[in-house]
């Protein structure tokens, strides 16, 4: 391909398996191409077919599908070329969000901090200068700063970070705020080490040091679980965020060996014991004193050492509520006025770590907020403390199961019962007795629908004429990326896309797609929002469950009266723009 007519302000790389789809400016037409380099600011295509609508200087949208990331960006076409039976294009790509520090001043609390940059810079430089790197990218450090005149402060963080530094103004007290959440309220707060790259592992750092650091970073990074795999030559730390995994640094093998006995000493496990799977928890309080996670820990012997995976479990709870859920106003009605009542069972389902729990907490607090309930829960773990409820979890040792932990709250005058998992039938027994002797009563279960519960209830052992007396509601719930507001792109949904969500007739139709910004840390999403599936069990409904109707019978009905499925709350959410196509597949996939 010839390169004469690029003007690149970075080198190119060459790349494979990258595809793209080129939607023209009429939006009703597009062409696919393979891309065959790419730079920071622009990429090479190649087209198998000749397209008369593109033309240089044409500003269009691209669609890039390269390895694990799909996302969109617009493009300016600079130059084309004819080579036998191919086109070759060469693209710019354009900053369609179009923030910049002159003329933009960062919402600080919307900032995805990444702890790699953040923590690159001491603690008490940062107070001390009112200044946060929070992101690094196209190999510039964005750094929010007090004073984005001062030329000082930009030549330290320069020195710093080691990198072209680029100044963002932000609201002082948001960014005062912000800065005492990531160092600590003080100038002397603990400092972890930052991440090293792979194939890059700290030397010098010690087990608590690099412990502390995984903690404190997976803490601000919002990871929901850090996993710590061994290999040959060391191990890969990655954390999972917003439900996706990503590689955040690599550790020698003489560090991961300490590591490995120091946490299982934080969690109270047998240090000696190397062949056997070992679970436990431990909380740990940063050394600035305000924030507290706790830490599920679970190891499991492999080829290499012990397999270290920590699920961190939030404790701060007060944006959890129904409205910040996702839920559809019919949904959210249908849930709100089953609280109202005094009495009932209402299940949560869905695969681990669909939110399912999440959900349960945010209705309870609904509760709390509106009238004065007695309220006790039984968790595996704790995730979530409530103040105001009285929340016990289960022993591993089997002194406190669910279905002991329950006979024994509903001596305790309960008006409300949370059951963390409904596992056997005894549980589900006591729970549907309970529902019936005047408790609300809450619990998850796992399966892949609605109505699936009624079958899943059935195969316990419980009798159906209970499960039509008790159950009221069954809601499935599943999690999806949710796009950043700031630099989503719209374009059409192409025919074949449409297939692939069982909804042909909307192609054509505009979605949107990730781009990548600084507010989202160039990934294109920011949070997850929820996707639910209701099923109320009307009074003639219950009738016909009594009487054995299954299943299958159940989603019929659901169908004929309206009642939304997983899917359609998923295509609802891609058309108003609030996840992309790619994300909505993946529920289709499974329907």
């Amino acid at each position: 391909m010839a390169v004469t007519f690029e003007n690149r302000s970075s080198p190119r790389e060459l790349v494979s398996g990258w595809s793209a789809v080129l939607f023209l400016a009429d939006g009703l037409n597009h062409c696919n191409a393979r891309v065959v380099d790419s730079s920071v600011g622009g990429l090479g295509l190649t087209l198998e077919e000749a397209c008369s609508a593109l033309k240089v200087d044409a500003q269009v949208v691209i669609n890039i599908k390269a390895q694990h990331r799909q996302f969109s960006r617009k493009v300016r076409i600079v130059w084309m070329q004819s080579e036998s039976s191919r086109l070759s294009v060469g693209v710019a790509l354009i900053d369609h969000v179009g923030i910049t520090p002159q003329n933009h001043q960062l919402d600080v609390q919307s900032l995805r901090i990444d702890p790699a940059t953040a923590l690159k810079l001491p603690a008490n430089i940062a107070h001390r200068q009112k200044v946060l790197p929070f992101i690094e990218l196209d190999g510039l450090a964005h750094v929010v700063c007090a004073d984005i005149e001062n030329d000082a402060v930009l030549t330290v963080l320069q020195r710093l970070l080691r990198k072209p530094v680029c100044l963002w103004a932000a609201d002082p007290v948001q960014l005062e705020a912000k800065l005492k959440q990531v160092y600590g309220n003080s100038r002397q707060a603990f400092q972890a080490p930052a991440a090293t790259p792979a194939a890059q592992a700290p030397q010098t750092a010690n087990a608590v040091n690099t412990g502390d650091a995984l903690l404190y970073s997976a803490y601000m990074r919002q990871a929901s679980d850090i996993h710590i795999d061994p290999s040959y030559n060391g191990a890969n730390v990655r954390f999972r965020v917003d439900g996706q995994l990503e590689l955040y640094s690599h550790i020698s093998s003489a560090i991961y060996t300490e590591l490995v006995s120091r946490l299982k000493v934080m969690a109270q496990l047998d240090i000696a014991e190397k062949r056997a799977a070992q679970d436990g928890r431990f909380a740990h309080q940063f050394v600035s004193g305000s924030r507290r996670i706790d830490v599920r820990v679970a190891t499991l012997p492999t080829k290499y050492g012990e397999r270290i995976t920590m699920r961190l479990l939030a404790v701060q709870t007060e944006s959890l509520t129904l409205e910040n859920l996702g839920f559809d106003p019919a949904h959210k009605a249908m849930i709100e006025v089953f609280l109202r009542r005094i009495q009932g069972l209402m299940i949560m389902t869905g695969p681990t770590g669909s939110g399912k729990t999440t959900t349960l907490y945010a209705a309870i607090r609904m509760l709390l907020e509106e009238r004065r309930v007695n309220i006790i829960t039984i968790e595996d773990p704790i995730e979530y403390e409530i103040d105001g409820v009285a929340q016990c979890e289960v022993d591993s040792a089997d002194k406190v199961s669910f279905s002991k932990a329950l006979r024994s709250i509903l001596r305790h005058d309960p008006d409300v019962v949370m059951i963390g998992e409904i596992r056997d039938k005894e549980t589900a027994d006591i729970a549907i007795k309970a529902a019936l002797t005047g408790h609300m009563v809450l619990g998850t279960l796992h399966t892949n629908s609605a109505a699936a519960t009624v079958t899943r209830l059935h195969d316990m052992g419980v009798e159906p004429y209970l499960v039509a007396a008790a159950l009221r509601l069954a809601v499935a719930q599943r999690l999806l990326r949710r796009l950043c507001t700031h630099c989503r792109i719209a374009r059409p949904l192409l025919e074949i896309e449409a297939i692939s969500i069982n909804r042909p007739e909307l192609a054509g139709r505009e979605i949107h797609d990730p781009a990548g910004c600084i507010y989202c840390g160039g990934k294109g999403y920011a949070g997850r929002v929820g996707l639910y599936e209701v099923l109320e069990l009307r009074e003639d409904w219950a009738r016909s469950v009594a009487d054995g109707e299954g299943e299958n019978e159940l989603v019929q009905k659901m169908r004929a009266s309206g009642m939304k499925s997983l899917l359609d709350d998923a295509v609802d959410k891609l058309l108003i723009g609030m996840t992309s196509v790619s994300e909505v597949v993946q529920i289709a996939s499974s329907w």
